[in-house]
């Protein structure tokens, strides 16, 4: 670690910077890198400098970003707009918690859509052989999956 703090101390000041790469030129160039120094090269900055980059970085294209995110934003907009209705739901026999059903003549429960006459409201469904909570009334699931515990309407 203090080879590489001695390397940066070197390296991150133009004057030690300068004097170093004088003396890879030359055997005597610490001694005459001095200011004013009639013997001392013009001091040429390399072509590659790999700091170079810390210190101008890249340009980021804000403008088409900006650009890119007004569009994004109409966008959602037009389609919010243009949506129209939400599909209506449908059955599709599978009970969930919060879906209406009907008693059938021989107690199993079928689901219907809320908007129309139903008995009751699934309130848990239960897989394997646990009780319903209180306030509700097992029934047995239309398609044999399991049982639902109904609230009556």
């Amino acid at each position: 670690m203090a080879a590489i703090n001695e390397a940066w101390r070197v390296v991150g000041d133009p004057q030690r910077r300068r004097m170093y790469d004088l003396s890879l030129a030359s055997p005597v160039a610490p001694w005459a890198a001095r200011d004013n120094d009639p013997i001392a090269p013009d001091f040429i900055e390399p072509r590659h400098n790999p700091l170079a980059g810390y210190q101008d970085p890249p340009r980021f294209p804000w403008r088409l970003m900006a650009w890119l995110a007004a569009g994004g934003v109409v966008l959602v907009m037009l389609g919010v707009l243009t949506a129209g209705d939400p599909v209506p739901a449908k059955v599709d026999n599978v009970l969930d918690p919060g879906d209406c059903v009907v008693i059938e003549a021989n107690g199993d429960a079928a689901e219907r859509l809320c908007t129309d006459p139903h008995d009751a409201t699934v309130k848990v469904l239960l897989t394997l052989n646990e009780r319903c909570p209180a306030g509700t009334e097992p029934h047995r699931d239309r398609q044999g999956l399991g049982t639902a515990c109904l609230l009556i309407d």
